[in-house]
């Protein structure tokens, strides 16, 4: 590019020198006629080099628009091929399976990471479901657990680490023969998760439900259902205050609460 610009200056100069040339010369005829001769023979020789720069520049301009489009579908071929292999298949189409040694392998590593994080998963006593003014539960028989550091202790399941957890609660109330209802005969079914930590010594409410029933109905089953995610300190516990507890289920497929950490 800059032998072109060099060429155009050239070739403007030299216009201007042969501009000044003819209205001051005082030269001889056959002299004027061979100066004008090398002169058109000069400039036709600048017009013709200025072209080949031109056409070479284009040339380089389009050589490298196909450069960059070449390596860019490279770049796609090997971040797509990339992708594609970490499931390959069979010749019928099929997603081939790891060999049976590496997949037990696999599911071994998963299943003591999942243990290692923290989770609980407590579920309903086959005794009595009070312990003081909170809720009791079972934390070892059945589908109950607690995982990566989670203990339970007297109503309370303690957090081991601090983090963001998904916290849950279901229960469910059935009628019972001994039930007194009250005098509009409706009954208000109030759950609520609590927590309190080391550094407020009180209850905290994290989590509360409500529902009504019709109280005088022969049979009837209610089940409520609450959760969300929370930021939790290390050592905070976390309890469960409900009322009509003796309506509340033994299943524990209808009764449970607990606890998983999702982001540390």
């Amino acid at each position: 590019m800059e032998m072109l610009y060099a060429s155009r200056r050239l070739i403007r100069e030299w216009d201007t020198g042969c501009m000044e040339d003819e209205g001051c010369c005082c030269c001889g005829v056959g002299e004027g006629e061979s100066g004008l001769h090398r002169q058109n023979t000069l400039f036709h020789h600048l017009r013709q080099q200025e072209t080949r720069l031109r056409r070479m520049a284009q040339f380089l301009t389009v050589a490298l628009l196909l450069l960059v489009a070449l390596v860019v579908a490279l770049l796609v071929t090997v971040v797509l091929g990339g992708r594609c292999n970490h499931q390959s298949a069979d010749s019928h189409g099929q997603p081939t399976k790891p060999p049976e040694s590496q997949a037990v392998f696999s599911d071994g590593q998963q299943q003591q990471k999942d243990f290692n994080n923290p989770s609980a998963m407590l579920t309903a006593p086959n005794g009595n479901n009070l312990y003081g003014e909170y809720l009791k539960w079972e934390s070892n028989i059945g589908n109950a657990f607690c995982h990566g550091g989670f203990n339970y202790s007297d109503g309370n399941l303690v957090v081991p680490r601090k983090g963001i957890y998904s916290v849950f609660l279901q229960l469910t109330y059935e009628r019972k023969k001994e039930l007194q209802c009250p005098s509009d005969n409706k009954l208000k079914l109030t759950n609520e998760v609590f927590v309190i930590s080391d550094h407020y010594n009180r209850d905290i409410t994290l989590l509360s439900s409500v529902d009504t029933v019709i109280c005088n109905m022969e049979q009837w089953s209610k089940s409520t259902y609450t959760g969300g995610l929370f930021f939790l300190e290390a050592n905070s516990r976390l309890r469960v205050n409900s009322t009509y507890r003796d309506l509340i289920s033994k299943t524990e497929s209808q009764v449970f609460f607990g606890a998983v950490l999702l982001l540390p």
